[in-house]
């Protein structure tokens, strides 16, 4: 189901209104790359629910993949708040996007708590044991941490290791949480980030579905996709191989190329719609090609209405790139001899594609991209909305969830969800196998190359 911004934006205007009356300094933010979004804005230095009971407000935060974080704000950490009891005029059930401004530098450095730094890639474990000593003296002997984050390391391990029921929430122990309440909430990211995979890994083996587990190894390969680390468990005579993708929170959504490899061995002589689906998301992960490019080749490989008209609308008589879409437009500004009159032909020019493709630049990227005479891409005034617009369809259509379900079920590959809520450590699991996958794309018309079009599990 398409998300309905302007429902959004409504109820976030209302809140606005309500903050506005209780002396909080609060803004409605139109989002640099869909204006039609929109979200409440504050700067408060503490945690959304701190907030929420300072102002009085009861109400549900839940996170969103940071694809659709990127599409908010961009800089900001972005949340999906829902009332749970009626505010004023604002009913129970409303919700809208919330941005909390405010920053606070934090101490540690992206990839510092990754497995690699505690030399915990180089080998294979075939008992807790083993694992929970290679852990504890990596975290000692690394030279780079400030102790208080060794200490908060140390303490988070072990309340997973020494957790003696199989459990999805974990509380912390008294040591792990007083030391983990003095950490910044930006190391608390990065902890759970980048450390969440060795705490994965540990609260994985001790569940039921790995009681068969033989050995269990971190990937050696930086940032591989979709496997953080590997189960071997025994299933019968046999041994089998499961791929686990450890995630923080929502987590970032996977790049079509991390899985488009397998599609050839899954789909050896696929059908005809499964060949569009294809051929659509090989094109949507070609390795060489910026984002503007993959989009405008999954457009003509389905050949849609809007890639005709876009077609007529630059005047193309053949197959046509990015950089011919760009010299369309910046011969629009030139002959525009003020800014009015170069965004006024570029609108009226482009209005038809526009209308075909259901889509269109913000006003506030239109008058940026056309004010001066030269801008380097001027194509993303097309193909951003471009982008959008094939992420709708796309996630309209079922045998695009199919496919990935199909592909993912080839691959055996799960994910582990991991929480910090309050005091406790959650953990959950997912199977690509039974679940449903939506696309996500996160770019603007000022520059629609600054993300790839990703999927993640709804």
């Amino acid at each position: 189901m398409a998300t309905d911004y302007s429902k959004l934006a409504a109820s976030a205007k209302k809140m606005v209104d309500y903050l506005s009356t209780k002396g909080v300094k609060v803004a409605l933010k139109s989002s640099r790359y869909q204006a039609q979004i929109k979200a409440v804005e504050i700067a408060f230095s503490g945690t959304l629910d701190a907030f929420l009971k300072t102002v009085g407000i009861t109400a549900t935060v839940t996170d969103l993949t940071p694809t659709e974080e990127k599409a908010i704000s961009g800089k900001y950490k972005a949340k999906l708040m829902t009332l749970t009891k009626v505010l004023g005029t604002i009913a129970k059930g409303e919700t809208f996007y919330i941005v909390n401004t405010y920053t606070e530098k934090g101490t540690l450095k992206t990839k510092e708590l990754a497995p690699e730094k505690f030399n915990l890639t180089t080998s294979k474990y075939t008992t807790l044991e083993s694992l929970d000593k290679a852990v504890l003296t990596g975290i000692k002997e690394n030279a780079t941490l400030p102790s208080d984050i060794k200490v908060v390391l140390t303490e988070l391990y072990k309340t997973v290791s020494t957790n003696k029921n199989p459990k999805d929430i974990i509380p912390m122990t008294t040591p792990a949480k007083k030391s983990f309440a003095g950490v910044k909430p930006q190391d608390k990211q990065a902890i759970g980030k980048d450390f969440g995979e060795v705490l994965s890994m540990r609260w994985y083996l001790t569940q039921p579905f790995a009681s068969t587990w033989q050995q269990a190894f971190f990937s050696d390969i930086s940032n591989e996709a979709l496997v953080d680390f590997v189960v071997m468990k025994k299933s019968g005579k046999e041994t089998i191989r499961t791929d686990i993708s450890a995630k923080f929170e929502a987590g970032a959504a996977p790049s079509i190329g991390a899985i488009v490899t397998n599609i050839d061995k899954v789909y050896k002589a696929p059908n005809k719609d499964e060949a569009i689906v294809i051929n659509v998301l090989k094109a949507l992960a070609g390795e060489n090609d910026n984002t503007s490019t993959k989009i405008l080749a999954a457009m003509k490989s389905l050949n849609l209405p809007a890639y005709t008209t876009l077609k007529k609308t630059i005047g193309a008589k053949g197959n046509f790139t990015i950089q011919d879409i760009s010299a369309h437009i910046q011969q629009i500004a030139k002959v525009g001899k003020t800014d009015k009159a170069r965004i006024k032909l570029f609108k009226s020019t482009y209005e038809e594609f526009y209308n075909v493709l259901g889509k269109n630049a913000s006003d506030d990227s239109v008058n940026i991209v056309m004010t001066p005479t030269t801008y380097k891409k001027y194509y993303s005034l097309v193909m951003a909305p471009m982008g959008y617009a094939l992420v709708d369809y796309m996630n309209k259509q079922p045998q695009y969830q199919e496919v990935l379900n199909k592909i993912s079920q080839y691959m055996k590959t799960e994910q582990v969800y991991l929480n910090f809520s309050g005091d406790n450590l959650e953990f959950k699991k997912k199977l690509f196998s039974k679940a449903e996958f939506k696309f996500a794309y996160g770019a603007n018309a000022k520059d629609s190359d600054n993300t790839g079009i990703k999927f993640s599990m709804k």
